[in-house]
């Protein structure tokens, strides 16, 4: 009789462990994938520009700073795929976004004026598609005297389309959440993707934090080869930070 409800206790104990532990888990916040560069990245091309290749913040907030890795060329598997730049200056002035072959046959360009902060432009689905295995060149231009061109600040970098794998379609078209999405694309070093998914999920929620949580990533896989360019991205994180905070004040408690 002893050995019996002993039993019965241990088995009612080991049912409220396993409840509590399942609640916990639930209530526990998701850790945010951390982006991966791809396995056998393709080194970047040289190119001349008014600013340091692979940014710097003194040189960047005089201008803009595109938003990359640059110790090897970003990749996506989006033929029409979104790119993303940081833009410090407050004083709205005429920029442009232009995208180039390697060899730089210009492809596509578009007017537009300069907001601070991140801006994305994505390339319009009316155009034909970038192939796979092609690397392309992209450059915004802040213009600061339209008569003067060496005035205008430049920034440039690459990016390279590359096949999906099998397992990672899979995984997407099962993905329930845009966070989910934005970890799969992370992880699979699709800097490109990632941060058009999350850019695409602030604008709907309203919260950067898969924003600043991907530049935080990147700074950290940039640091050892690119130190300068780790600290820039992270005084960019911080300023974002800082201006999602001033646009969502934390609200009063009743």
């Amino acid at each position: 009789m002893l050995t019996h409800e002993l039993k019965r206790r241990t088995v009612y104990s080991a049912g409220i462990t396993s409840l509590i532990l399942s609640i916990l888990l639930s209530l526990a916040p998701l850790a945010l994938a951390k982006y991966t560069p791809p396995k056998k990245p393709s080194a970047p091309k040289e190119t001349g520009t008014n600013t340091t290749r692979g940014g710097s913040c003194e040189n960047s907030s005089a201008g803009l700073s595109v938003l990359v890795p640059f110790s090897h060329v970003g990749e996506t598997i989006s033929g029409h795929p979104t790119f993303t730049w940081f833009v410090p200056d407050r004083t709205p002035r005429p920029l442009q976004f232009r995208l180039f072959t390697r060899t730089g046959q210009l492809l596509y360009k578009t007017d537009m004026k300069s907001q601070p902060g991140i801006m994305s432009v994505a390339l319009p689905s009316n155009l034909p598609p970038l192939s796979i295995g092609q690397s392309y060149q992209w450059q915004v231009v802040l213009v600061y005297d339209p008569k003067v061109p060496s005035s205008n600040v430049v920034a440039t970098a690459e990016i390279q389309v590359v096949q999906p794998a099998a397992s990672l379609q899979t995984q997407l078209a099962a993905a329930q959440t845009p966070q989910q999405r934005i970890d799969l694309y992370a992880e699979a070093g699709l800097w490109y993707d990632a941060i058009a998914q999350a850019r695409k999920a602030a604008g709907t929620s309203h919260n950067q934090a898969a924003v600043l949580e991907l530049l935080d990533a990147l700074a950290s896989s940039e640091a050892k080869p690119l130190r300068d360019w780790s600290d820039c991205l992270r005084q960019i994180r911080a300023i974002e930070q800082q201006r999602q905070g001033q646009r969502h004040p934390p609200q009063p408690k009743p």
